[in-house]
């Protein structure tokens, strides 16, 4: 009697990677979400066009002059899951971080920080099959 062993490994990671890219742009789309939450009517808000701005990207991609485009997958930069979160728009940043005596919105770092605790679990949602 004989058994055969066929060694999957190569697949399992393949398929790991690809699920934990899933999970880390789930993540992106979350911080957009809540990022676009910050943005209200008096508060960064006049006609809503920096709101619809923001958008998930894969890393490299050219914000400038950017309006809003489609959302990117993230990717695996050597052993770093990377994918961005902004908006392209001349004034964003100033928005965000403030400008002369007007402290800013950080509706980025804000929708970061919120969507932080929820991560594992994401992560554990997108792995385990």
């Amino acid at each position: 009697m004989s058994h055969t062993i066929v060694w999957l490994g190569v697949q399992v990671l393949d398929k790991k990677r690809q699920q934990a890219a899933n999970a880390m742009g789930e993540v992106g789309l979350r911080v957009e979400a809540a990022a676009k939450r910050q943005l209200y009517k008096g508060h960064g808000v006049i006609t809503g066009t920096l709101r619809r701005s923001i958008h998930t990207a894969s890393p490299g991609y050219n914000w400038s002059g950017d309006s809003g485009g489609p959302d990117g997958p993230a990717k695996l930069v050597g052993d770093k899951l990377i994918v961005e979160v902004g908006s392209g728009l001349e004034y964003a940043m100033a928005v965000h971080d403030g400008h002369g005596s007007f402290g800013g919105y950080h509706y980025l770092t804000i929708g970061v920080d919120i969507v932080r605790p929820a991560v594992p679990g994401i992560f554990k949602e997108y792995l385990c099959d």
